[in-house]
């Protein structure tokens, strides 16, 4: 099973990925309030007397929990897969694939 899901990964599954999920959030209103929210907070950000080393810091701890969250997404993306697989091998509609939990 998880030789199936590096093998889809392989053969570009991140850009699948990456279309499918792009295209749900850009029509979910929630999602796209967030955006918004997020462009307002990083100019009021800007915006601050901060010295140099303290904006350092902020964008730092800002990009790694981006970082965090987007390999989160991804890795959970991925459990999506590999549990519909287990589904669709355990009902018999995929051959030659051992469902791995």
């Amino acid at each position: 099973m998880n030789k199936l899901i590096d093998d889809l990964i392989r053969k570009g599954m991140g850009n699948f990925m990456d279309r499918s999920r792009d295209a749900l959030a850009w029509a979910d209103e929630i999602y796209m309030n967030d955006c918004r929210d997020e462009n307002e907070l990083e100019q009021r950000y800007k915006s601050l007397d901060l010295t140099k080393e303290q904006k350092i810091i902020i964008n730092d701890y800002v990009a790694c929990t981006s970082t965090v969250n987007h390999r989160y997404a991804d890795i959970s993306y991925m459990c999506g897969i590999k549990d519909t697989v287990i589904i669709l091998v355990s009902l018999g509609l995929i051959k030659g694939v051992e469902a791995e939990e």
